[in-house]
């Protein structure tokens, strides 16, 4: 049935599908849980979304793969890039939103006041924070399409790493590696400020569900570029080096298929949401509950308490 697959491929193929289903469907309900809450607008929670989008589309172009693969087809190099033009976008977004969370987490703590007052604003705040991702995503599309190979001669199986060979390639490889050296140093900084702060437990709640879904993220990233810078200098066989490169990349689309797991388990937001999408008792529709992405420290409440306390004593 599957003799006309290299038997190295085949598991390739059976993950990428299963892997993806699952991961179009936990991205889903995470956008569902977006829609439905209106607790869960605030601009961090949009910016979650929004790399929930970038993930989803990412794992759609694992099924043009699949087809491929299973039905023995095969495309140009400008057809497959024609392809996956849209799942490359998510590719594209994914790393520099990642980094934009980071900002957006980092300024909550950092700047607590001027954050809120950005949230009265979200639309220009999340406009600003989606500049960088924008601007990447259409520069890499652009070193796609302007170094596509046109040639009928030349037949792939059509997938991510081969839409983008060559120059492009080399370009999304080394340019992700800078994006997620920043994303360690932004992560890490807020990291710092959270230990010597007294977040609410609902802001650290959030931010924990973040890292571990950029941990995920990070090792798989580390593990593919790796992987895609060295794979040309282990082996001068093109196969070889491409069927590294899409192993590799396993660990990259777990990520992108594992960020409902990772809410649910952790972030007791949107495991309320979830858990009343499917119809369990869920406090998601009480007044008690309400997600906050700001951060609100021990002290500062205090001390709202004793200018509450003093205003009373004014009156009295």
């Amino acid at each position: 049935m599957f003799a006309h697959i290299h038997p190295l491929v085949l598991p390739l193929g059976f993950f990428f599908f299963f892997n993806s289903l699952i991961g179009v469907i936990g991205n889903g309900i995470m956008l569902i849980c977006f829609f439905r809450n209106k607790r869960l607008r605030s601009p961090c929670h949009i910016l979650i979304s929004l790399t929930c989008i970038s993930d989803l589309l990412h794992l759609c172009a694992q099924f043009v793969y699949c087809v491929h693969l299973f039905g023995n087809m095969t495309s140009s190099q400008a057809q497959c890039f024609y392809m996956l033009i849209i799942p490359l976008s998510g590719v594209g977004t994914s790393g520099p939103l990642i980094l934009a969370m980071g900002l957006d987490r980092l300024i909550a703590v950092k700047f607590p006041t001027k954050y809120r007052l950005f949230q009265q604003e979200p639309k220009f705040y999340i406009f600003g924070q989606l500049i960088f991702p924008i601007v990447y995503t259409l520069v890499l599309l652009y070193y796609g399409f302007h170094f596509r190979i046109v040639d009928e001669e030349l037949q792939i199986a059509c997938a991510v790493p081969l839409a983008l060979m060559g120059t492009p390639f080399q370009f999304f490889t080394y340019s992700s590696a800078l994006i997620y050296f920043l994303v360690v140093i932004v992560y890490g900084i807020v990291y710092f400020l959270l230990k010597l702060n007294q977040a609410s437990a609902r802001f650290k709640s959030v931010f924990r569900s973040i890292m571990v879904t950029v941990g995920f993220v990070l090792f798989g990233w580390v593990t593919t570029t790796l992987t895609n810078t060295l794979s040309y200098e282990i082996t001068s066989v093109a196969f070889t080096a491409q069927l590294m490169q899409m192993y590799a990349g396993i660990t990259v689309n777990f990520a992108a298929a594992s960020n409902v797991f990772i809410f649910y388990a952790i972030n007791s937001e949107y495991r309320e949401v979830i858990k009343s999408l499917f119809g369990c008792k869920s406090k998601a529709n009480t007044p008690m509950f309400e997600a906050s992405s700001t951060m609100v420290t021990v002290s500062s409440t205090s001390q709202m308490q004793k200018k509450r306390k003093l205003t009373m004593a004014s009156i009295n």
